[in-house]
């Protein structure tokens, strides 16, 4: 055929170098333009040659054919701010770049604030001896993967290896053309996030400071309604009293819901003192059992009244688990009932337990014939009277606070035993006790004193001054007419 109608890009590039060429007439070059109205996508990329001037004809062909897609050269200012010479950019005002489904179309210029999605930009580098994509190694142009990489480029569409690597974003490729040889980039530091095999790292709260989570997904469980605060933790720190010129041992405690708190105990303070630390950070602990369990091997704390000494739990990890469990932290809802609960033998257990602590057989006696019934806890202090209150938040309220009043009392109880500062505490008015923050009583306040005289004839006799509005009748009196 004399009359070419379908040509090869390389074809139309010869053409338009010998259109641009002085000795070409405007003749001809109005024939080449009718001649070649339909062409083939098709090119054979690369050079006939490993000569210089081949690779430079192929570069030349890139840059030219990305500008007939819409791509601008930058500023002189744009090229000093990114440190890069002769880049070209698909920007605004352009081509849309398009794929293998969907054409290249004409889109406005992009506004700052449009609601477009995520913008991702990647630079294409062209080297002597071949190219490279953003920091990737050099990529040879005689490769076929790189050959169409290049051709969809040349095309006007952005290559699926793009797409693939960053979906539902807007692609922003820069090209840039460097006159030397590969050079590869310098190695960058690690700038991403790691995440510790098993489980996401829970945050530490101690000392005031909150700790941060390693990954940005948190999941919220049923149980984040009793995390603690940075102000609780730190009042509960507070309330730990720290006696000057003993050891301090720090315990992580590892709650239901996975966040951790760190306090800080004398080696003389007991297992019941860290419980009232997690109850005073966490106040909703006050309302619902729980238990202290080693982490290995898994057991229950069950003697609470040991320092942490005695115990072995200096510099240690508590794990805070909910509900009732046994011995071995199986939990009494979530397995069967064992031999022990069968025969009852865990009650006996539970009380030779209570007897040790208390101090003995005959103890337990006094103290049961004194209160009806054997409670041990944590003492929170003593007032003038040789009253002794204590606390266990094991139980329920109100029954987590108590007196024990002296022996020579007996059973001969009055509400005028207890102290009004020591009675507001006992009767949860207010959470801290009078030895942790004393009473400021004005000066017209008389000193409050118990009333012993109740079998005396001194005893106070409340009566009434007005005359009582109702009386009864008394057979054989008479009322007087006036």
């Amino acid at each position: 055929m004399s009359d070419r109608k379908f040509a090869t890009l390389s074809g139309l590039g010869k053409s338009e170098r010998r259109s641009r060429s002085p000795s070409s007439s405007g003749g001809s070059s109005d024939d080449e333009k009718r001649r070649q109205a339909v062409f083939s996508g098709q090119q054979v990329l690369g050079p006939s040659s490993s000569s210089r001037a081949g690779r430079e004809d192929l570069i030349a062909q890139v840059f030219d054919a990305a500008r007939a897609h819409g791509a601008e050269t930058l500023t002189p200012e744009e090229n000093a701010r990114r440190g890069t010479q002769n880049a070209i950019k698909f920007g605004s005002g352009g081509y849309r770049l398009g794929d293998s489904h969907r054409p290249s179309e004409s889109v406005p210029a992009v506004h700052a604030n449009d609601d477009q999605p995520e913008q991702q930009e990647v630079t294409l580098t062209m080297w002597e001896n071949g190219f490279s994509v953003d920091d990737g190694p050099l990529r040879q142009f005689d490769d076929p993967e790189n050959r169409s990489f290049l051709q969809s480029i040349m095309q006007g569409r952005i290559p699926m290896e793009l797409v693939r690597l960053y979906p539902s974003r807007t692609i922003d490729l820069r090209m840039e053309r460097k006159s030397e040889a590969y050079k590869a980039p310098k190695p960058k530091p690690f700038s991403g996030h790691g995440q510790r095999l098993g489980d996401i790292v829970p945050p530490v709260l101690g000392a005031g400071v909150v700790g941060q989570k390693t990954s940005t997904g948190e999941v919220h469980s049923s149980t984040d309604s009793a995390a603690p605060s940075v102000d609780a933790v730190k009042q509960a720190q507070d309330a730990i009293t720290l006696r000057d010129g003993e050891p301090t041992t720090q315990v992580q405690i590892r709650l239901p819901n996975g966040r951790r708190i760190i306090g800080r105990f004398n080696h003389s303070h007991t297992v019941e003192e860290v419980r009232s630390f997690i109850v005073a950070a966490i106040p909703e602990f006050a309302f619902q059992p729980f238990c202290l369990m080693t982490t290995f091997p898994s057991k229950v704390i069950e003697a609470e009244r040991e320092t942490l000494k005695d115990a072995g739990l200096l510099n240690s990890v508590i794990v805070v688990r909910q509900g009732t469990v046994d011995l071995y932290g199986y939990s009494a809802e979530g397995r069967e009932m064992g031999l022990l609960e069968l025969t009852g033998f865990d009650k006996v257990l539970k009380a030779f337990r209570i007897i040790k602590q208390i101090g003995g057989i005959r103890a337990a006696i006094r103290k049961r014939y004194l209160m009806d019934e054997t409670r041990v806890g944590t003492l929170v202090g003593e007032d003038k009277f040789g009253n002794k209150y204590y606390e266990d938040n094991e139980y329920f309220m109100p029954r987590n606070r108590w007196v024990e009043y002296p022996v020579h009392r007996w059973l001969e109880y009055d509400a005028t035993q207890i102290p009004p500062e020591w009675y507001r505490w006992l009767h949860h008015i207010c959470d801290e006790p009078p030895t942790k923050k004393p009473p400021t009583n004005p000066k017209w306040v008389l000193d409050h004193e118990e009333n012993l005289s109740i079998f005396e004839k001194k005893k106070f006799i409340p009566y009434s001054t007005t005359r009582p509005k109702i009386t009864g009748w008394e057979p054989g009196m008479r009322t007087e007419k006036p």
